[in-house]
C-alpha cells in the first residue's frame, strides 16, 4: 500500500478548508490569523526590505552619523515624489521617555500596592511584604545590575510571621500582573516587566547573594 497517496486526500481537504477559510478574511484579517501563527515585524521586514545594495537610499540613510539610529540588514522604503522615506530604530533611553530607575518605579509599586482599599487577598500581601524585604536588603543596587546569566533557585524571603519561596524577579511580575488588573500605571508596568525580561536573572542573582550573606 503507497502511504503518501493513502494520507494525500486527508492533506488536500485540509488544504481546501483552509484556502475556504481564508477567502472570507480581508487583508487585516489576514494579518492577524498570521500573527496569531507566528508572524513577526521581521518577517514582515524580510519580505518588503531591500539591502543596501538594491537600494540608493538606504546606503544614504546608512551613512548618515548617528550612534543611536540602526538599519536592518534588509530594509523598508517608501518612495516619495523627491526621495523616499528609509525604516530604520532610533534608540530613546527611557530618560528621555519619562521612565524612573527600577527602583524608583518599584517603590511606587509598592506604595500603590499599599494604598489599596479594598480588601486585598492573603497572597497579594504577601507579596508586597516580600517585595518590601527585597528592596531593603537590595537598598540601591537595584539600579546597576551588571554580570552574565546563570541559573538560580527560589530562595525563601522571610518577614514577621511569613516566607515565600520565590524568584525576585517572579515576586516583580506576580505583583506587577495583581495591581495592574487594580489600576496601577500601563506605563510602569510595561517598563518594569520589560527591566525584569532583560534583567530578572541578575536581580534574582543578586538577592540570592544579600540572602545568603544575611543568613
Amino acid at each position: 500500500m503507497n502511504h503518501e497517496n493513502a494520507v494525500r486526500p486527508s492533506a488536500e481537504a485540509d488544504a481546501l478548508k483552509l484556502v475556504q477559510s481564508i477567502r472570507g478574511l480581508d487583508a487585516k484579517q489576514l494579518l492577524q490569523a498570521a500573527i496569531e501563527r507566528g508572524l513577526t515585524f521581521g518577517d514582515c521586514t524580510n519580505a518588503y526590505g531591500v539591502t543596501r545594495e538594491e537600494s540608493a537610499f538606504v546606503r544614504a540613510a546608512q551613512r548618515a552619523p548617528d550612534d543611536d539610529i540602526e538599519f536592518d540588514d534588509l530594509t523598508v522604503i517608501a518612495r516619495s515624489e523627491r526621495g523616499a522615506f528609509v525604516h530604520c530604530w532610533q534608540f530613546v533611553p527611557n530618560a528621555a521617555a519619562g521612565i524612573p530607575e527600577p527602583s524608583e518605579m518599584l517603590e511606587e509599586l509598592l506604595r500603590f500596592a499599599s494604598s489599596i482599599e479594598q480588601p486585598q487577598s492573603m497572597r497579594l500581601q504577601m507579596l508586597r511584604g516580600a517585595m518590601a524585604q527585597v528592596m531593603e536588603a537590595l537598598e540601591d543596587q537595584l539600579d546597576e545590575l551588571e554580570g552574565l546569566p546563570c541559573e538560580v533557585s527560589p530562595m525563601r524571603i522571610e518577614f514577621g510571621p511569613y516566607a515565600l519561596d520565590i524568584l525576585p524577579s517572579a515576586l516583580v511580575i506576580e505583583l506587577v500582573s495583581g495591581t495592574k488588573a487594580m489600576g496601577f500605571s500601563g506605563v510602569l508596568a510595561e517598563a518594569l516587566l520589560n527591566w525584569i525580561d532583560y534583567q530578572g536573572n541578575l536581580l534574582d542573582q543578586l538577592a540570592a547573594e544579600m540572602f545568603v550573606a544575611a543568613a
